[in-house]
Order: C-alpha cells, then structure tokens, then sequence
C-alpha cells in the first residue's frame, strides 16, 4: 500500500447519453461524444494513515457522511486487493461540485485512477473503463484526452480519443449561471425520464444518428457540421428530461440569455455553438480566434456569476508516480 494521487479533468458532452440500459452496471443507454477540458481539475489523494478507523472521504475540505456516491467503484476495487486497512480519500475540485459541470465524471476518473495505483492493482483500459462507469455513466470519457467517444454497443463499450486537442484546438467557453448544487441529480433525473417521458424512447432509437453525424464532423474538422448536430442533440435531451413527470428543467434565466446570445452571434456570421448538460451552465465552443468576442458579449448578461476560459485537456493521470 501507497499513498497515490491522481488528477482527471471534466468532459464536456457534445452528443449526451440521459439513461441507462443497464442500473446494475450504470451502462448508458447510448453513447456520447465529448470534449475533455484543461482549466477545471478533480484531484483525488489515497492514503492509509495508521490511525484511521473506517474508510473516510474528505471532499473539497468537507468530511462527508458516507461514501455513498463513490461506493460503487471503491468497493471494486478494493475488493480486488487484499488490503483491509481503512483508507482516507481526499478529494478537491477547483469548480462547482455537482452543479451541472461534470465534477461526477472528473472525481470518479480521478478516484479510480489514483486507488488502482495505491492498491498496486494492473487494470486493463477495459477495467478501467467499466470500474468508472460505475461511478459515473460519462467517467470514463474523462480517462481520455481531447475528443473523445463512449461507443455502447450492447454489452461492448469502447472508449478512446478522436482528435487530440492539439488536431482540432477549439476553444470552451463555460458561463455559469449559478454555484448552486442542483435539486435532482443526474442518476435520479434519468430514470425519472426513461419511466416517465413519452419522448425517451424515441430519443434512445434515433440517438446513434446523432452519434455517427458527430463523429464524421471532428474526424473531418467541419465546424458548422458538429455544432448543428450538437445543438441539436441537448436541445433534444432537455425535451426529454422537460416531459418527464415531475418535469425536469435545470435551466434558468440567465441560461436561456446566454443561449440568446449565442445565437445573436451566430446570425452575424461568428463559429460559435452551446451545449447545456445537466445543469443550468453554458458551454460555448469556439475557434480560439473567438474567444476574446464571445467572452466580452456574455460579459454584459446579468445574472453571470464566472467565465471560465478552457482549452482540450489530457485524461487522467497520476501525478506523484
């Protein structure tokens, strides 16, 4: 045993799964696309102190009551080992936790990675790949750099990099429009959805469309292709998760504004489009040339608490190794 830590970054979902074909595995119900991102960060410690008493999770300086929402993947692995000392686990994003900006994703990635290491377990990307799912359905795309694919194929899911960052460098702009953590979480909203909305079948049947269009756009660089189609694809998920009863709507005011904008600046011939997860932020996707325009036009909406400027990030990895 070892003390290891290890950093993930959050993914940014252009084509978006919202449910799950399979709760035992936390298998998504279709695959997604997404764009791994460098400025926000999940870092994740494991120790063994000596005089701990029962596994302990810090999370952003804050002793948290169980390990409920991690529980899933740490039991995994730690049943694959023979430790059975109690292990401390010290985790910090530098962003908004739970708040639509995938700290779920960038956590368990982190997590997995910086355990498997202290537990001196030699994982198979395959392993790595299904143990983070468990944690979180888009956890695994944030084990990789740039664009990045989560293929679900029935009971096959792949799961790799398109482009690099540096293949294609476009610029993500997030806009959050609130710190608040949200009131239903994803994994309650899904199931919400696929047993409620009437819109949810037909969602998960024409999804691979989507899937397919996106992934000729990056490989072949083509902008206004992959933004249509990304635009499309979460206006198509918050349908869903809107017809679902109760309702789910996770946008407010200052969201459907920054979307305005953005259409504002699309009419004027600028390359920008939005993405919006689950969650009330704002992702904007630009070439870098942009950047500086489209930060000045949010700039000026009211009710905007931060702009954070990203850039494609690399998947997760450890940093004391």
């Amino acid at each position: 045993m070892k003390s290891s830590t290890a950093i993930a970054h959050p993914n940014i979902a252009l084509i978006k799964y919202w449910g799950k074909s399979s709760i035992t595995g936390n298998i998504p119900a279709m695959s997604s696309i997404s764009l791994t991102v460098d400025a926000l960060e999940s870092k994740t410690k494991i120790s063994f102190p000596n005089n701990l008493n029962e596994d302990t999770w810090i999370l952003n300086g804050s002793k948290q009551s169980s390990l409920e929402r991690i529980k899933m993947p740490f039991n995994e692995l730690i049943k694959r080992s023979n430790v059975r000392d109690a292990c401390l686990i010290e985790s910090d994003n530098n962003f908004p936790t739970a708040a639509g900006l995938a700290s779920s994703a960038s956590g368990i990635a982190s997590l997995v990675t910086a355990l498997s290491h202290a537990l001196e377990l030699e994982l198979s990307l395959k392993q790595m790949i299904e143990l983070t799912m468990l944690g979180s359905g888009s956890a695994p795309r944030s084990l990789f750099s740039g664009f990045v694919s989560l293929d679900v194929a029935g009971d096959t899911i792949t799961c790799n990099t398109i482009l690099e960052g540096n293949q294609w460098p476009l610029e993500v702009i997030i806009c959050v429009t609130s710190f608040d953590q949200k009131e239903i979480s994803s994994r309650v909203g899904m199931e919400i959805s696929r047993k409620t909305s009437p819109l949810y079948n037909n969602w998960v049947d024409n999804h691979q469309k989507d899937f397919q269009t996106a992934m000729a756009a990056i490989q072949s660089r083509k902008f206004t292709q992959l933004g249509t189609v990304t635009i499309d694809n979460c206006l198509k998920m918050h349908q869903v998760m809107k017809t679902s009863h109760p309702s789910i709507d996770y946008w407010n005011e200052t969201t459907h504004a920054v979307v305005q904008q953005v259409q504002t600046l699309q009419a004027r011939g600028r390359e920008v489009f939005y993405t919006i997860d689950a969650g009330p932020q704002v992702k904007i996707i630009c070439q870098p040339d942009l950047t500086e325009e489209v930060v000045f036009e949010i700039n000026k909406i009211a009710g905007i608490k931060s702009i954070i400027e990203c850039g494609l990030g690399s998947g997760a990895r450890l940093i004391n190794a």
